[in-house]
């Protein structure tokens, strides 16, 4: 058989016999094939003796593709993608090469495609009901099942590289490592009992959400000694004060309401109080003891999601972003499958679940900003330097640098308090203003808030708004502010009512979770025993559906169904 080209096409499509995979290549990566091209084709050249110049070239076989479909946007216009990208560098600047852009527009097209969305961050397999329990499948159950956005293996391969970044920064590495450990010996060290330690530590995962760890610390500290003050002083006062806040309308007293419907905060709670739950390493030979039933318990929050989909950041925009990463830390399946990998990935590497997250956590902020971030002695030294900015006034640095040297931080906290009472001790957080308002000592709060901000890559340029039929002005109907029935100054004398009105910066969205942390308290039997107990109960690892998942979601359905019953 003479051999044409139509002959060897046609013994190429028999071998390959339609099994064609369809391969998607940036600008970038176009280069690297052809400089790969040219080294093998050079030294074939010269095996074979051959001479004469290469006809043909990566790019010609090739075919081009767009890096994203055009889109149709209304009846008779079309938007070419590259459009989007008009006006985003700046005047006279470009923040990105064309290789970049074409890289980004190529992730555009994988993740979103045609659909213009996301479709497995929120499986609704999910909702329908797994084969097995929510708490008990493995992530790669979760991965071949389709209901997450796969991790890639490069992003695990990273988390390595991370441990080795902190462990050649000197001591980052044993500061990060022993983040939780450490926060849990000061609660121990600075409180009188088990039962004191515990309420802390629910007190820190309750202030956590959307505050610098220094400030979220300090928060907590102030809350800890009113409820503990109130308890001893004026229990029922503070048992009444607990019903005015926001929700408590539409419950029972007491019911508990606290720390569900998401995963971050319950999952902190137990890494702060119990960051042995997982396992324990041998103080003397560092050997480890894993306990796997707890290898899903580490913290995901925004920074964990981004370490896990840096591609995925790239090829969103900002509001884009930050609408997944909402779905996934409300979502029970993304949630444990994260932090199973995590549990996966630290038993490979040689360390505890929150250990290896910890260390990411840190060093996904080192790598934003550059210097030493996110441990506890970066925290710590904010709430010191808070102090000294106050207690400079009255006293000398000398004087003040003893005091660091026989004292924490908290418990210089804590006897300001006990000494001065909570106003004077505020200081401390709110700093010192001046008669016209503007803060000329600061305190914890205005510290934390400093230092550098920003991401550590441009998200993909905002989409132009989809044009909308104009629609007919409605009468604008002034809202009626709700009713803040914790403000009421009845309970003034209650030290509680006073942090939580004029130290704490953003009560909204933390009441539930305070109002179980103090009738927890209440208790006399209450330990750390107790709040881990408590913690598990919120949710159900059996569970196969998310709607199940978080068991204070089922009591409220059926309450409310019989209810409509009776």
């Amino acid at each position: 058989m003479e051999l044409t080209l139509e002959t060897l096409e046609s013994l190429i499509n028999e071998v390959v016999d339609g099994n064609l995979k369809e391969f998607v290549f940036s600008g970038q990566e176009v280069e690297q094939l052809e400089a790969s091209i040219r080294k093998i084709t050079s030294e074939a050249s010269k095996v074979l003796n051959a001479q004469g110049p290469i006809l043909m070239g990566i790019k010609d076989m090739l075919e081009p593709v767009e890096a994203e479909p055009m889109r149709k946007v209304a009846e008779g216009e079309v938007i070419d993608i590259r459009d989007r990208f008009k006006g985003w560098r700046g005047p006279g600047k470009s923040q990105f090469s064309p290789e970049e852009e074409e890289e980004r527009l190529a992730l555009r097209q994988k993740y979103y495609g045609p659909e213009g969305e996301v479709p497995t961050v929120r499986p609704g397999a999910s909702r329908k009901g797994l084969e097995r329990g929510i708490g008990r499948m493995t992530p790669p159950e979760f991965e071949e099942a389709s209901y997450v956005l796969k991790v890639p293996q490069e992003v695990l391969d990273d988390f390595a590289l991370m441990v080795e970044e902190t462990r050649r920064a000197g001591e980052l590495f044993t500061q990060a490592r022993d983040w939780y450990h450490t926060i849990r010996k000061l609660l121990d060290q600075e409180t009188k009992s088990d039962r004191d330690a515990a309420l802390l530590g629910l007190l820190i995962a309750t202030y956590s959400p959307r505050a610098k760890f220094s400030l979220n610390l300090a928060e907590a500290a102030y809350m800890f000694k009113a409820v503990e003050r109130d308890v001893k002083e004026n229990p029922e006062m503070l048992k009444d004060y607990l019903e005015t806040f926001v929700g408590a309308e539409k419950r029972e007293p007491g019911e508990e309401r606290g720390f569900t419907k998401a995963n971050k905060v319950p999952n902190f709670v137990l890494n702060l109080i119990a960051p042995e739950l997982a396992g324990k390493r041998d103080p003397d030979t560092g050997a480890m003891t894993h306990n796997d039933m707890y290898a899903w318990n580490s913290t995901i929050d925004t920074w964990m999601i981004d370490a896990f989909y840096p591609m995925l950041k790239k090829a969103s925009t900002q509001k884009e972003f930050e609408g997944l990463k909402g779905k996934m830390m409300s979502d029970p399946v993304s949630y444990r499958y994260m932090s199973g990998l995590v549990g996966q990935e630290a038993k490979r590497l040689g360390l505890l679940p929150h250990e290896l997250q910890a260390i990411v956590w840190v060093a996904m902020k080192r790598r934003q900003s550059g210097e030493d971030a996110a441990t506890t002695e970066e925290s710590i030294g904010q709430i010191k330097e808070a102090i000294t900015n106050i207690k400079q006034i009255n006293m000398d640095l000398d004087d003040i640098k003893g005091e660091f040297e026989e004292n924490s931080w908290l418990g210089l906290l804590f006897d300001e308090i006990d000494s001065k009472g909570f106003e004077e001790a505020s200081k401390f957080i709110l700093g010192i203003k001046s008669e016209k308002g503007k803060i000329v000592t600061p305190g914890v709060r205005s510290i934390s808030s400093r230092g550098k901000k920003g991401e550590m890559f441009k998200y993909f340029p905002e989409l132009p708004p989809e044009p909308k039929a104009p629609k007919a002005k409605k009468p604008k109907v002034p809202k009626v502010k709700p009713e803040k029935r914790y403000e009421d100054p009845k309970y003034s004398e209650l030290k509680t009512w006073y942090v939580m009105n004029d130290v704490i910066q953003m009560p909204t969205g933390k009441f539930n979770n305070l109002y179980d942390s103090i009738m927890l308290y209440l208790d006399p039997e209450f330990s750390t025993e107790k709040a881990i107990e408590y913690i598990e109960g919120r949710f159900d690892p059996e569970a196969k559906k998310t709607a199940a998942y978080f068991t204070e979601q089922l009591i409220s359905e059926v309450t409310r169904r019989l209810g409509a019953y009776l």
